[in-house]
């Protein structure tokens, strides 16, 4: 089951919701991120990036960060709610919407495999994140997880969507927000009954968050002798998804080739593991599993992988993104390591084909794949069995906002 809670959410006031709300920092090029720091007072970016630290990092630098935060609460620019509550957040562009459940998550599933991952994580940047945590006392974006569709949580999600949203503002990204505060003690029980109901929940963005957040609850617990004290630590801030409403695109895989490969020895080891058709200028973009798109010397190719060169019964062999890594990367350009070769890159799939197409026009790749994006049960199923995605196998959509909803590690 998944124990999921409401909580007191520190959030800005309705009137500057959209001035205080930022996207991922490295989203930003350097001349927005100065101009919001420049000209809006409001911004997020003030609190995670204080004024006066940029030569700092570490400790240092976190303490700054709660002290800016505890800063923005005493001026009235972020507020804590007056009792807990789940949120609704809905998410629009381009023709798509996301919607789900903001609330707080147990650490102890994560612990008991209840929330189901499918990347490895990095001690180091565990460690690291669970400082952060710990000295700033804030999640101040939520993971995103994914779950099987219910009914009753759509019901809720559709009764709350007739009603006044408590935020409804439009980004400079061109994408709409709305939120909606759940506070009616029956909706919440209805809500964390659903949620007991699933055996399990998946890891779709935030990774190492969640085993940051894992480490920091554990440890407090630990602290505590396992007491029956509630602890904010034993939970952590999660955006729940129903598995017919996120998307996954592809990243893209940009590759300079070795030891002096031609690109006529490249196709003639491309013929020996897939089905190769050449295509002309028109970008290949597949959706369905097993047809792949290649760039080279501005030429578009179709692959289609032949039977016996891939386990169509290995939840991560099937992927065509593992297809490319291991059939190509590996078997024809002799690169093990994606992760560190300087011969790879990897380009958001939100990035455009035509980023990738000049990428390889103007030589820093000799060739760019295009392989569909990966399908939400292949993530689940890879999670189930335990296994890893290789690296950059998804891109999820939706990239929520920092600053909006924020829970507080300090107190419930």
């Amino acid at each position: 089951m998944a124990k999921i809670i409401p909580f007191r959410a520190v959030r800005p006031p309705r009137s500057t919701a959209a001035l205080t709300a930022t996207r991922s920092y490295i989203s930003y090029t350097d001349e927005e991120r100065d101009e919001k720091l420049r000209n809006n007072p409001y911004s997020f970016m003030h609190i995670i990036h204080p004024p006066g630290t940029e030569d700092m990092s570490g400790k240092p630098k976190f303490k700054q960060v709660r002290s800016t935060f505890l800063e923005y609460i005493s001026k009235g620019r972020l507020m804590k709610e007056d009792r807990a509550a789940f949120y609704i957040y809905e998410q629009s562009y381009d023709g798509c919407t996301f919607k789900g459940i903001i609330a707080g998550i147990a650490v102890s599933d994560y612990e008991n495999g209840t929330i189901k991952k499918h990347e490895h994580t990095l001690t180091k940047r565990e460690n690291m994140f669970k400082e952060y945590l710990e000295t700033t006392k804030m999640n101040a974006e939520p993971v995103l997880l994914v779950y099987s569709r219910q009914k009753t949580v759509d019901d809720i999600i559709e009764t709350y969507e007739k009603t006044r949203p408590e935020y409804e503002f439009t980004t400079t990204d061109m994408h709409d927000h709305k939120l909606w505060v759940v506070k009616d003690k029956e909706d919440i029980q209805i809500l964390e009954k659903a949620f007991a109901s699933l055996e399990s929940v998946y890891i779709a963005d935030g990774h190492h968050r969640c085993a940051s957040s894992a480490l920091l609850g554990t440890e407090k617990r630990n602290h505590v002798g396992g007491s029956d004290q509630k602890m904010a630590t034993d939970y952590f801030s999660a955006y729940l998804i129903s598995d017919h409403n996120m998307e996954i695109k592809p990243f893209y895989r940009g590759v300079k080739f070795k030891n002096n490969t031609s690109p006529n020895e490249f196709l003639e080891g491309l013929n020996r593991e897939f089905d190769v058709a050449e295509k002309g200028n028109e970008p290949i973009e597949p959706q369905n599993p097993h047809t792949i798109g290649l760039y080279l010397e501005k030429t578009w190719y179709e692959l289609r992988p032949k039977a016996g060169t891939f386990d169509k019964d290995d939840p991560v062999g099937v992927l065509d993104c593992h297809i490319i890594s291991v059939n190509v990367f590996d078997k024809l350009l002799g690169i093990t390591d994606e992760k560190t070769d300087p011969n790879i890159q990897f380009i958001p799939a939100v990035n455009g084909v035509s980023a990738l197409m000049e990428s390889v026009n103007n030589g820093t790749f000799d060739a760019g794949f295009v392989p569909p994006p990966v399908l939400v049960e292949q993530l689940k199923t890879v999670a189930d069995k335990n296994m890893i995605m290789p690296p950059k196998s998804t891109w999820v959509e939706p990239k929520l906002l920092s600053g909006l909803i924020i829970y507080d590690i300090h107190e419930l």
